[in-house]
């Protein structure tokens, strides 16, 4: 809604421009998180955070200790969160759809999606010096709602669809008898990939030119199927390149990409480690038109340019960093994020534990930046500009995200994970509303990390400098001043007609300048002679 906030003002030589000053309301932030890796499938956030921790960690929200077994996200979605499970009921081991209130982490609803091939009490010995882990295995996937549906997909290939309110099944598709998929070893792990009304599924089936697949949402039936092309464990992401909005699936033999709406295939990127033969997790990494892969099993990293002229894709590999380069650049299925040109990635190999980097690597070039020891295998996710990482022993560590160096802002134990504990943390954390949502094979946690609400702001009545400059000064609505780091984020738009949408206005590009006083001025150049000409204020999350 837009408000006035001033009568319209006239001033002295400029006789007939009528300027209104017309205040919006500051962006709505508070980002849903509704499938693994987020709202882009790239691990990014848009919203801030709270950089500056009480000592002895953020407030706990709540914790869920039913949230056992297995190494499935949570998403969440206005109001609600979602994650798989696994457990023991009177029919045997089954994968779990459980639905919470977010704010209290409560269950609302679980509903079984199929049978559970896993066994979580099998143990797994670390190695020297660490100590038993028991695995806590069980559901590799993370579900993912919009339109009031979750859809998830079990490890055996089953494809559901659930009421978001009361985990009902709305539709449900077994894929392997309804469309000949089938299974890998250690079951499947890819998440459905969500973008708007589909969501894009790898069936692995051995039918011609229908592996890669996208279901639409509101009643499970199939949009398109494309391509011959093997199953990994790593999940497909959405992005637009050149223009074109497409999704790509991390193969066993490279990353695929194919036209959202119809599945036509766009480019092919053959991994240069040669194909996948034992298990890939980690899945691409796109910057602009650059996109980045990474295995373990003594693979290594690639990134390619993809480029699209004269009706005709390209790509042009611009490095391979193999396995004579250690853990810096191999990931077993910790998923990078990508910020300004740098990827930020956690590495290391089941051999590895605790020891595993978190390493900045330039994206275009290759170039390791810096390395840090003992994070793990856990996973990492983009908010603002900053990295949130899990640790693979249950630390939730915030960091900025900025190639210079290591720069740790805080740090704290989520989960209590020891040998009188055991478990791990092998899932990304996620981020919504200003809460920090993680899981370990043990039990879930909510912390609130959000950033106090600064006062609104508002224009003030303009001041006419000269004939032709207005000066606009912006302030808080209660006379604080405005804090340095909220200038950036600050934008004052025009128009002369208000027939277009306000958020459609042209900014204004000159600079808002912070003074002493805590007040933001800005000098625009006008035209006398009739025009009028409105402005509006808007704060950018």
């Amino acid at each position: 809604m837009i408000a006035p906030d001033s009568a319209l003002a006239k001033g002295g030589a400029l006789t007939g421009l009528a300027l209104a000053l017309l205040a919006l309301p500051a962006a709505v932030w508070g980002t849903d998180w509704p499938q693994y890796r987020g709202p882009t499938s790239l691990g990014v956030s848009p919203d801030p955070i709270l950089t500056s921790w009480p000592e002895g960690g953020p407030p706990v929200l709540w914790r869920n200790a039913s949230l056992t077994n297995g190494f499935s996200c949570l998403v969440v979605s206005q109001g609600r969160a979602f994650t798989l499970i696994s457990k023991q009921d009177a029919g045997g081991r089954f994968e779990y759809c459980v639905g919470l209130d977010a704010a209290t982490g409560t269950e609302l609803w679980a509903t079984p999606i199929g049978v559970a091939p896993w066994d979580p009490a099998v143990s797994y010995n670390g190695g020297a010096g660490t100590f038993p882990y028991v695995t806590g295995d069980g559901p590799r996937t993370t579900p993912c709602v919009a339109s009031g549906r979750v859809v998830a997909l079990s490890g055996r290939m089953n494809l559901v669809g659930l009421n978001a309110t009361n985990g009902s099944v709305v539709w449900s598709n077994n894929l392997k008898t309804a469309y000949g998929a089938s299974e890998i070893a250690w079951e499947n792990g890819a998440s459905p990939c969500l973008d708007q009304d589909l969501v894009f599924v790898n069936l692995n089936t051995a039918a011609d030119n229908r592996t890669l697949a996208a279901f639409r949402i509101a009643d499970g039936s199939l949009a398109w199927s494309s391509q011959n092309e093997g199953l990994t464990h790593a999940t497909p992401v959405v992005a637009t390149i050149e223009g074109v909005r497409q999704v790509i699936f991390p193969t066993v033999s490279g990353l695929v990409s194919l036209e959202r709406n119809t599945g036509a295939l766009l480019w092919k990127f053959a991994y240069p480690f040669g194909p996948i033969s034992t298990s890939m997790g980690a899945g691409p990494v796109v910057y602009s038109n650059l996109v980045y892969c990474t295995a373990a099993y003594f693979r290594g990293a690639a990134a390619a340019r993809i480029t699209y002229s004269n009706s005709t894709w390209t790509v042009t590999q611009l490095y391979y960093k193999n396995s004579s380069a250690g853990l810096n650049y191999r990931s077993i299925w910790m998923t990078p994020v990508c910020h300004e040109g740098y990827v930020y990635t956690l590495c290391g190999e089941n051999s590895s534990f605790l020891t595993p980097p978190l390493n900045c690597i330039e994206l275009s070039t290759g170039e390791l930046k810096w390395s840090t020891n003992n994070f793990g295998m856990g996973g990492l996710i983009l908010v603002d500009t900053n990295l949130v990482v899990l640790t693979e022993d249950g630390q939730v560590v915030l960091a900025r995200a900025t190639p210079a160096a290591y720069h740790e802002l805080a740090r704290y134990r989520a989960f209590d994970l020891d040998a009188a504990n055991p478990g791990k943390c092998w899932n990304n954390p996620t981020y919504a509303d200003g809460r920090l949502y993680a899981r370990s094979t043990r039990g879930g946690i909510a912390l609130d990390v959000s950033v106090p609400l600064q006062p609104p702001l508002t224009l003030l009545p303009p001041r006419f400098l000269n004939s032709t400059q207005l000066q606009l000064v912006v302030s808080t609505a209660n006379g604080t001043p405005i804090p340095s780091n909220r200038l950036p984020k600050i934008e004052v738009r025009s128009t002369n007609s208000l027939g277009g949408p306000p958020l459609q206005w042209p900014r204004l590009t000159n600079p808002l300048v912070l003074a002493p006083d805590g007040l933001a001025r800005l000098t625009n150049t006008v035209s006398p002679g009739g025009t009028r000409q409105f402005f509006q204020l808007l704060e950018q999350p």
